[in-house]
């Protein structure tokens, strides 16, 4: 009775949105819409649950550059956690609770972590949380270099041509995999992996604000674990 409910219930907002939103017309009788349609969130909650954030592996260190020797101590997981829990206080009704410093994970690689079902448990247990996550960082920084063509204009005869240049860039990439456990019996409920890269003109090159970068273009996704987000897509109306 429920679920017939809530499709009742999708269906007429549908309609409304398609009633009042300008139709584009496509042949006769038809006319097309563009429609903001929610996404289902990885696990279902009731968004007043306790959430904490175990340390995540780190699978490489930053990449040893000469101009890099004030990031060579950057704590990735730390970096990751903060800003991660950050987003989940700001954005959505959970608990954060704040993780010991002195949990140590109970392995070293990403499958051990998610069938360590005991070590959950009595984390779950002794901080009182619903969900713990977990998982496995990685952030790699890259210098690229390569020749494109381009024109110029010749200042003796003003005439256009073409010549090869040497262009330099740095690359970042930022990956992530999530664990999500249940609090209370230590099972794992999913596991999930996002990455994003970004390049850089050679002189622009900044671990931290690429690192941030990385972060900030996954916010929405990251939150999609626990949230409903939205995506735009066409929609047909039928007379």
């Amino acid at each position: 009775m429920r679920a017939s409910r809530r499709l009742l219930a999708a269906a007429t907002a549908l309609a409304s949105l398609a009633a009042v939103l300008p139709a584009r017309p496509l042949a006769a009788g038809a006319g097309e819409v563009r429609l903001k349609l929610p996404l289902r969130p990885k696990l279902a909650v009731t968004g007043r649950e306790r959430i904490t954030l175990a340390p995540f592996l780190v699978a490489s260190k930053l990449t040893e550059r000469k101009d890099s020797a004030r990031y060579r101590d950057l704590d990735l997981d730390t970096e990751f956690r903060r800003h991660f829990g950050k987003q989940l206080a700001k954005r959505t009704k959970m608990t954060v609770v704040t993780m010991p410093a002195d949990v140590k994970l109970p392995a070293s690689n990403l499958k051990d972590l998610g069938e360590a079902t005991e070590f959950w448990k009595a984390l779950g247990a002794r901080l009182g949380a619903d969900i713990v996550l977990s998982g496995i960082v990685d952030f790699k920084v890259e210098d690229k270099s390569g020749y494109k063509t381009e024109e110029y204009v010749s200042p003796i005869d003003r005439r256009t041509y073409y010549r090869q240049v040497l262009v330099e860039s740095t690359g970042f990439t930022f990956e992530v995999t999530v664990l999500a456990f249940d609090g209370r019996t230590g099972a794992k409920l999913f596991q999930e992996t996002f990455k994003d890269s970004k390049e850089k003109p050679r002189r622009a090159v900044d671990e931290m604000v690429g690192l941030f970068e990385n972060l900030f273009a996954l916010e929405n996704q990251l939150l999609g674990l626990f949230v409903v987000r939205e995506r735009e897509a066409n929609r047909y109306v039928f007379d």
